[in-house]
């Protein structure tokens, strides 16, 4: 008797994803880590329906007409703790450089924040910028001499050039909801608008906090001038001065951030997550290492690479289609240092 055809619902239930997610694997689209592609077709075959990967990805993108891709990145905020994060990106970027060809390079922006002319070069050099935010003069520049061009973790809401990051806002209000589901309604937040990116994953969380509707709902955000850890123990120390903590939980806009507020929690005695939950973002290995273990809001930053040089690829071989944004998805990695909470 012929074997009954394996569902999407049936893979989405298997694998634990939705079955969206799983239709956007079987057909390709951008924005899916290989790690989900994987699950996913692995799922499938487990289920008797074997499936080939899609055509899809940097592979699928070869058709380009590049010799070579500067990559610019923030040198602030590879010094910061949050800057492991592009360890992640990079090797996304080289991976995906690699099977199409294309050499990328490590260059620094000129002191008057443009690419020199010597190393630029014409049409044939793709330029990425990764935690950069080009000035509106050097992506015009960019756009006018029809060089490709990505913002890699980056938001430019002019969509001058393509551009690839986690969805932050969502992240934002995943955390919000995530709080709230667990009894909280002390909320701080600590997080910064230096970037589109972080004030986005602020604006999601403050969303979601404005939508909840909640009588007993008390929250505040603090806005500090960078997601560092100096800046973290500046904001509790503040928050900290009369001895006594007024929340039951705290946001942080990234994971550095989160074990250096959990380091100032523990010196004051208050101990986390008996008397405070936390909640960082980011995924970053070093939240694994943390005692409590870290909570966090996860992204798939390798993938982020990949996808740039997908996008960096097809603009160079079409490059008058549309400008796209692509974000990612961003993951609830419940671990130790959220518990439910009283108000």
């Amino acid at each position: 008797m012929r074997q009954a055809k394996v569902r999407q619902e049936d893979i989405a239930r298997a694998v634990g994803v939705s079955v969206s997610t799983v239709s956007r694997v079987l057909s390709g689209a951008p924005g899916i880590s290989p790690a989900t592609t994987r699950k996913v077709l692995d799922a499938a075959a487990a289920l008797g329906t074997p499936l080939a990967a899609p055509a899809g990805g940097a592979e699928a993108a070869s058709g380009h007409n590049m010799q070579r891709a500067l990559l610019f990145l923030n040198q602030v905020d590879l010094n910061s703790g949050s800057g492991s994060i592009y360890h992640f990106v990079v090797t996304g970027i080289q991976n995906a450089a690699r099977k199409i060809g294309l050499r990328v390079e490590l260059a620094l922006l000129g002191e008057d924040g443009e690419i020199p002319q010597s190393i630029l070069g014409g049409p044939e050099t793709g330029v990425l910028f990764a935690g950069v935010d080009p000035s509106a003069e050097l992506m015009k520049t960019l756009a006018d001499s029809h060089h490709p061009a990505v913002l890699v973790n980056g938001l430019d809401a002019s969509m001058t050039h393509d551009q690839v990051a986690p969805n932050n806002y969502c992240g934002g209000g995943l955390a919000a909801q995530h709080l709230l589901d667990m009894g909280h309604r002390r909320i701080l937040h600590l997080g910064t608008r230096r970037r589109a990116t972080l004030a986005a994953r602020s604006a999601g969380f403050l969303g979601a906090m404005r939508r909840a509707g909640l009588e007993d709902l008390q929250y505040h955000s603090v806005d500090m001038g960078n997601v560092t850890e100096r800046e973290a123990h500046i904001a509790m120390q503040d928050l900290l001065k009369d001895g006594r903590f007024a929340y039951s939980a705290i946001f942080c806009s990234t994971d550095n951030v989160a074990l250096a507020v959990m380091q100032e929690l523990r010196m004051r005695g208050i101990d986390v997550p008996g008397e405070v939950s936390l909640l960082g973002f980011n995924g970053l290995p070093l939240a694994e290492l943390s005692s409590p273990l870290l909570s966090t809001l996860s992204v798939d930053w390798e993938y982020l690479g990949i996808e740039a040089i997908r996008l960096l690829a097809s603009r160079s071989a079409d490059p008058e289609r549309p400008t796209q944004q692509t974000q990612t998805q961003v993951i609830l990695k419940q671990a130790e240092s959220v518990i439910r909470g009283g108000k």
